[in-house]
């Protein structure tokens, strides 16, 4: 099947879908996890979130990986907004109108996704502004941490964070289950596990990206 077709056919972009969220799942369980050595000590007289950000940076190829990301990123959420017009278009259909509660449900479920993955774009055009593309100007005014607190210290700046960290959380409980889904992985056993374990997965990386500019405010108000 061609890509064209399988962007067509409705299976399809579900597919699609939920291949890359749950190519992005991966990537923000791992980012998370990195962005917690904002709560370590030093090593070797350095930051460990530099450390760890300098760990990254020297990853052979690592701008294709980040422009891979970006791509998966916009793909992903293209493809929902591709999803929720072709529901849109078989509302009128035969097959819409015998649609059951589950299946409007589903579609429901889709249009809210797409509306908190904008959301969740945005939030993300302002996080990689904020610290990716300013790398070398950051490196040479105090270094990563330092500027990562300053900048969440201020009270806008970090409740746009704390927002977007929820929004992400709320993507995730809603999409892990949805994309095993689509996948036909359908278990009168196994589905309420997937569920619960999506659930709990994205409440967890939702709170750990939230504590950080929560940590910020905190050490602003203190000093």
């Amino acid at each position: 099947m061609s890509m064209m077709r399988l962007l067509r056919s409705g299976i399809g972009t579900k597919i699609l879908v939920a291949v890359t969220g749950l190519g992005l799942v991966g990537f923000l369980a791992s980012h998370v996890a990195g962005n917690m050595n904002i709560f370590l000590p030093p090593r070797k007289g350095q930051p460990a979130i530099e450390a760890y950000a300098d760990q990254l940076h020297h990853i052979p190829g690592f701008i294709f990986i980040e422009l891979g990301l970006v791509a998966m990123f916009v793909g992903h959420i293209m493809l929902t907004l591709m999803l929720v017009l072709q529901n849109r278009q078989a509302k009128g259909s035969r097959y819409a109108v015998q649609a059951t509660k589950q299946q409007r449900s589903g579609n429901l479920a889709s249009r809210t996704m797409a509306i908190s993955g904008i959301i969740v774009l945005v939030f993300l055009v302002v996080h990689v502004s904020d610290f990716r593309l300013q790398r070398e100007l950051i490196t040479n005014s105090g270094g990563l941490e330092a500027n990562l607190l300053e900048k969440l210290a201020v009270p806008w700046r970090a409740a746009l964070y704390v927002v977007g960290s929820i929004l992400i959380s709320f993507h995730m409980t809603h999409g892990i289950a949805s994309a095993f889904r689509s996948f036909g992985l359908a278990h009168e056993k196994y589905t309420p596990i997937i569920e619960k374990a999506g659930y709990t997965l994205g409440i967890v990386i939702g709170l750990g990206f939230a504590s950080i500019p929560i940590y910020a405010l905190i050490r602003g108000g203190a000093s």
